[in-house]
């Protein structure tokens, strides 16, 4: 499947959502345990000099989902 491809089957599945239920269901899925662990695999691949922007990142993403 061609990113385009994949583009439009988003678009197909978003298409007659409203923004607010799509925030809700974002945030109902963005658990703190999945964010950090979301972190974590971020951190297994990238340098580790990045590490503690990273985390810095997890903790913005879950403060923003309160």
């Amino acid at each position: 499947m061609g990113f385009d491809n994949l583009v439009n089957k988003a678009k197909e599945a978003l298409s007659g959502t409203n923004k607010d239920e799509l925030i809700a269901q974002a945030k109902e899925a963005a658990t703190d345990e999945r964010i950090d662990q979301v972190a974590d695999a971020i951190k297994q691949v990238a340098p580790d000099s990045v590490d503690s922007k990273i985390d810095g990142l997890a903790e913005k993403a879950k403060d923003l989902n309160n």
